[in-house]
């Protein structure tokens, strides 16, 4: 609910506190202090972040023919933007979130986070390492992809076809030479689904991070991949 309604640690027990319904439907016979729930976040660990997403995969099996992968930025700026502007402090560092799709459902199949700026392609294998259970026929991604060793873990690994877009300079590489002949543009335009997730999971449940630490980010950045899954389930298995 914290992170659906973009609200802080009090702010949502503020809100619980007159709402009757809510409170009687979680059994609360008394509200805990906001420090109580911050402090669970902080001993939540991320394997129990993977766990919830694996048994949403796990409840509603993907057929996954297309998978489409990408990478987006979550500012990690908690300071009042107002007071960063005044004091010439305003953060440059963001949580890197890479997450690959699929795209029929747009479910998140697998998802990392680490503190940025970093290139999406240092997510790129073994993110498409962990698609392989899945079995899709065609991995998208866009031109920043477009390198011979990720390629060759597509075509080799996966056993699946990349559909990446060829850089004009592109002069060596088997699969980087080849790709023109399986490069479908069709196939290729559904890779904006990956972008559409992405779109939601800011819209929905905040594109900022507000933890100080760069772990307590990544495990937010995560937190939020996870409760888009939820929320994306809902619409579509319900």
């Amino acid at each position: 609910m914290k992170t659906y309604l973009k609200t802080t640690y009090r702010e949502i027990i503020e809100i619980l506190d007159v709402s009757d319904k809510i409170t009687k439907y979680l059994k609360l016979n008394k509200l805990p202090h906001h420090t109580t729930i911050q402090k669970f976040f902080v001993r939540m660990s991320d394997t129990k972040l993977k766990d919830l997403n694996n048994l949403i995969l796990f409840i509603h099996p993907i057929d996954c023919e297309l998978a489409a992968m990408d990478g987006t930025g979550h500012t990690s700026d908690y300071a009042d933007h107002y007071y960063a502007k005044i004091r010439g402090k305003c953060r440059k560092s963001y949580i890197k979130n890479h997450i690959a799709i699929d795209v029929n459902t747009r479910i998140i199949l697998n998802y990392a986070a680490n503190r940025g700026p970093k290139y999406d392609t240092q997510f790129a294998i073994p993110s498409i390492r962990q698609l392989k259970p899945y079995k899709p026929h065609y991995i998208l991604a866009d031109k920043a992809y477009d390198t011979e060793p990720i390629r060759k873990c597509i075509n080799e690994e996966v056993g699946a076809f990349d559909q990446i877009p060829l850089k004009t300079r592109a002069k060596t590489g088997h699969y980087r030479l080849n790709s023109a002949t399986i490069f479908w543009h069709d196939v290729y335009a559904r890779r904006m689904n990956v972008e559409s997730v992405i779109y939601v999971i800011k819209r929905r449940f905040n594109g900022g991070n507000y933890s100080r630490s760069t772990k307590l980010q990544n495990k937010e950045t995560k937190l939020k991949d996870v409760l888009y899954n939820i929320y994306r389930a809902i619409q579509i298995f319900k």
